[in-house]
């Protein structure tokens, strides 16, 4: 069988290319020859503290775009083409189950992973988007992430001239505030210790940047604010220093976002009283696939040359992993046609 490679998390805190087998194409699947693939703070996670539930041996990477090699008659039966460009949801789901019946295909409980740091993915033809004949597959890696995000802007609708603030301008964070920076919003302010990344934020087009290891955050928030606090906080980090500060400094009737996917062990102290005070809303986000369309649609407006900070060989995809801990660069991509 032809092999290909692969990165995988073999164990604990251990990642590794390897050589696998390249999956037969079965009924209702398809196989993609991955051109880019994003690397997600998840990914990292997983690997580091055991987020979703995660545990090794399993393939790593979620986030990917690239072109069909390999169609079953069902693929075919749907439409889809030998070299159509296309991008991947993370998962696969059944459409059988009682979660995928309620439309809540995200939950599915025989979902499986892609595996997409790898020259090739066989995945069910559920899983997969066309993308534009002319997409530029480098950017289109990250429709995913970017659907995580417009799932955030579904849930916590920014009204025009409601002020927003996002706390970690990371890949995910950077992806964000772009979505926040074509909304509407006011005074958007953006929280990141790195220098390089408010540099980023202020170039994307954020108003306020705040420094949160020489500032005193809140009171910057205020002062920005003109002491009314933020509408909408979104919280990117994932930090557990980070996670008390969307509450203090939300204004009455605001909503503090918690998007990132913190440390499953963690737990935040919660002044319920000071909530109930501002009648202050907290919401979490996960994913949908019923929006990967519009956030294929929403790449053509991103300020990807920005977002993507590092382009890197899949042949690196374990030193990927110690560049993402530097915190210097937004989004990370390996391309997959360098192994």
């Amino acid at each position: 069988m032809a092999k290909m490679k692969q990165l995988w998390w073999l164990d604990e805190n251990k990642i590794d290319l390897i050589d696998v087998d390249i999956p037969a194409v079965g009924p209702g699947e398809v196989k993609v020859k991955i051109a880019y693939a994003a690397l997600c703070a998840t990914d990292v996670h997983m690997v580091t503290m055991g987020v979703m539930g995660s545990k090794p041996p399993a393939p790593l990477g979620h986030e990917a775009a690239g072109t069909l090699v390999e169609l079953s008659t069902e693929a075919e039966a749907a439409g889809y083409k030998l070299g159509d460009k296309v991008t991947m949801f993370p998962v696969s789901h059944c459409g059988e189950c009682e979660w995928c019946k309620k439309g809540m295909t995200q939950y599915c409980i025989h979902s499986k992973p892609t595996g997409a740091f790898a020259e090739y993915v066989v995945t069910d033809v559920k899983t997969i988007y066309k993308l534009p004949d002319s997409a530029e597959l480098r950017d289109y890696a990250i429709v995913e992430p970017t659907n995580c995000c417009l799932r955030a802007m579904d849930l916590a609708p920014i009204r025009h001239g409601a002020t927003v603030c996002v706390a970690g301008v990371g890949g995910i964070g950077s992806i964000m505030l772009n979505q926040v920076l074509l909304s509407g919003a006011a005074r958007i302010t953006v929280i990141d210790p790195v220098p390089e990344k408010r540099e980023l934020a202020l170039s994307m087009g954020a108003q306020y940047v705040i420094d949160p290891f020489h500032e005193d955050a809140a009171a910057r928030a205020m002062e920005i604010t003109g002491g009314l606090g933020f509408d909408y906080v979104f919280e990117m980090s994932g930090s557990p220093k980070a996670a008390a500060t969307p509450i203090e400094i939300l204004a009455r009737c605001g909503t503090a976002v918690y998007f990132a996917v913190f440390p499953p062990q963690f737990e935040m102290p919660l002044n319920l009283h000071a909530l109930y005070m501002k009648e202050g809303r907290i919401q979490t986000v996960f994913t949908t696939t019923t929006i990967m369309n519009r956030s294929i649609n929403m790449i053509e407006r991103m300020q990807t040359d920005k977002i993507i900070g590092k382009v890197m060989p899949l042949s690196e995809a374990v030193e990927s992993f110690e560049v993402f801990k530097t915190a210097k660069y937004p989004k990370i991509l390996l391309d997959c046609s360098k192994t």
